[in-house]
This record gives structure tokens, sequence and C-alpha cells, in this order.
């Protein structure tokens, strides 16, 4: 009598517990293997860290196994917490040179290209001051999403990574004070409730007219910042890759794209 698939997989989960000194009996087998299935099931939109995902196990593992294999269990969890948290901070120090670059274009930023923004939105004065109103409620709003999106990136990485992983949050927190002082006016719009949008497409609509005029004299700032990203990046990290900043995108009208002007802090100094 040939094994099913399932009494095939159950025996390979055998041998892999008897090789960390854990010998199950055909209950135990079973009931782990079911517990296997049932944490990778269903959709991806919830899922444990592995921090969350070693307590389920453990929890789980306290009803099946007997108390002499639970010790060992929990003797073995300790070694890999310990491997777990070796390579996190092995991890992290990888990110050493991209923190490096996102801070010196921090400094950029506060130094050149937000005050070199400012001066070429100054033809949106006359909008922003007969808009004030709307554009005080936008500005609120985009504080709050900034906010909320500060506070999923801590509860985010001390989910995953708890103290393990500082420069990563330091690189995660700087990126965030880029939109800050830049303010990502595309990904703010698909959070947007309702009436926080009818605000946004009027305030759109009022750029209308002016935002050819903007984005034409800011395409000399933003050649510069993509300079500096280009030597930053060479600079500290080498070869380009991942995430840099563009205005342009196909899909957003020009008036869209010069939103970022509406919520940009005029007032502060750098």
């Amino acid at each position: 009598m040939t094994l099913s698939e399932n009494e095939r997989k159950i025996e390979v989960l055998k041998v892999r517990y008897a090789l960390d000194h854990i010998d199950l009996n055909p209950e135990q087998a079973e009931k782990i293997f079911l517990f296997e299935i049932e944490k990778r099931s269903g959709p991806h939109k919830y899922f444990f860290s592995i921090w969350e995902e070693m307590d389920f196990e453990q929890a789980t593992f306290q009803t099946i196994l007997n108390e002499i294999q639970f010790k060992i269990y929990l003797s073995n969890k300790e070694s890999w917490l310990k491997q777990i948290e070796k390579n996190l901070i092995e991890n992290d120090n990888q990110y050493l040179r991209q923190l490096n670059a996102a801070k010196e274009k921090l400094i950029y930023y506060n130094k050149t290209f937000i005050p070199d923004l400012r001066k070429y939105c100054m033809p949106l004065n006359l909008i922003f001051k007969i808009e004030k109103e709307k554009i005080g409620l936008l500005k609120s709003e985009y504080e709050k999403y900034l906010i909320d999106e500060k506070k999923n990136i801590l509860i985010e990485h001390f989910r995953h990574s708890k103290t393990f992983q500082p420069i990563i949050l330091e690189l995660s927190l700087i990126r965030h004070d880029f939109n800050r002082l830049f303010p990502d006016y595309h990904s703010f719009k698909t959070q947007m409730d309702n009436p926080t949008k009818i605000i946004a497409d009027y305030l759109e609509g009022r750029l209308a007219n002016i935002s050819e005029e903007i984005y034409n004299s800011l395409k000399n700032t933003i050649l510069k910042l993509k300079e500096f990203n280009k030597s930053n990046t060479a600079k500290n990290i080498g070869e380009v890759k991942g995430w840099h900043l563009t205005i342009k995108n196909k899909e957003m009208s020009k008036s869209e794209e010069i939103m970022f002007a509406v919520l940009l802090d005029n007032t502060s100094t750098v």
C-alpha cells in the first residue's frame, strides 16, 4: 500500500523534527502538519512577524508536545532566536552606506533644494492668499497623513526588527523627512477621504493655468537634484540602485504634479 501525498509529507516532517532531537508520534506529527498548513493558508493580507509566528508556534506546541519534548523545543527556540538576532544585526550594518547618503541628501534638501522650490513657486502666492482656508485644510490633512505614516514606520519596524536594526530605523525616518520637506502629494492623494479629495481637486483646477509655467521653471532645480543624487549615490553607495525622486509622471497632469507646492511649508527656515 502506497502512502498518500500528505502521509509522505508527515513522514518528512517527523524526520525534520527528529534532527532537532524531538521524536514525534503519529498523532503529534499530524497535528504539527495541520498547524503548518494553517500557518501558511489564506490570503496574505494578514501575516505574522517572525517573533509573533514563533510565539504562536510555542503556544500551539505546548498543547501538542509532552513535557520533555517541549523543553527540547524551547532550548532549540533559544538558539534559533539568537541566530535571527545575529542575522538582523548583520543585515542592518549593510544599510550604513545608504544612511550616509540619506543624511547628505537631507542636508541638500534643507540648504539647496527646498529653498529653490520656494523661490520658483512664488508665482503661486496670489492663489495661496485667495485660497488660504482651503490650503490650510489640505495642509492640516497632510500633517495628519505624515503623523500616521511615521507611526506606521515605527510600528512595523519594531514589530519586525525590535531593537536590532537601528540603522534601518534611522534611514526610514530620514526618508520620511524627505516627504515632510518635499510633500509627496501623489501618495497622499491615494489616502484622502472624499471631503479632502474635493478640496484637492478644486485646488488642482486652480493651478491648471499656471502649472506649465511653474513646471518649466522647476526643470533646472530638478536637474540639479538628479545630478546631486547621482554623485551622492556614487560617493556613498556605488552603483545606482533603489528609489530616487522624480516629479515627472506620465499618468499625472501638470497641475497634479505641482500640487506639492500647495503643501510645501513656506514658513519654516533652513
